[in-house]
């Protein structure tokens, strides 16, 4: 009897671990790709009618597609982008609301940086 129940609690206790586990290897690949869409927008930021920018841009529909802010955030800055701007100024407000959301919901705390700072790249090449 003993070595039946060692024998089912081993397995129980296996199986729980390994579920456990792809749970939170799951977790952590999918919040890597959201941060990995991320670094690609801030990191091409200088160029954002480039490829590379655009190609992150047309990524946050499906890395984000859990998080409300996010897509609201991004379909606010797609119709600026695709419609005529009432003022100049709208559009990088809206890309800054994009950002803002983004780091949001990954949890990463933008407030020690400025808004300029998001908008304005580093470029030591001028």
């Amino acid at each position: 009897m003993n070595f039946f129940l060692i024998l089912v609690s081993s397995l129980i206790s296996g199986l729980l671990g390994i579920l456990i586990s792809a749970w939170f290897f799951r977790r952590a690949e999918i919040r890597q790709g959201k941060l990995r869409i991320l670094q690609q927008l801030l990191g091409n930021r200088n160029d954002i009618r480039g490829q590379a920018f655009t190609e992150a841009l047309n990524q946050v529909f499906v890395g984000f597609h859990d998080s409300r802010e996010v897509l609201s955030a991004l379909k606010a800055f797609h119709e600026v982008i695709i419609g005529r701007p009432t003022s100049p100024d709208l559009p990088n407000q809206k890309l800054l609301d994009l950002f803002k959301a983004m780091c949001d919901h990954l949890k990463i705390d933008p407030a020690p940086l400025t808004d300029n700072f998001f908008l304005q790249p580093f470029n030591v090449r001028q």
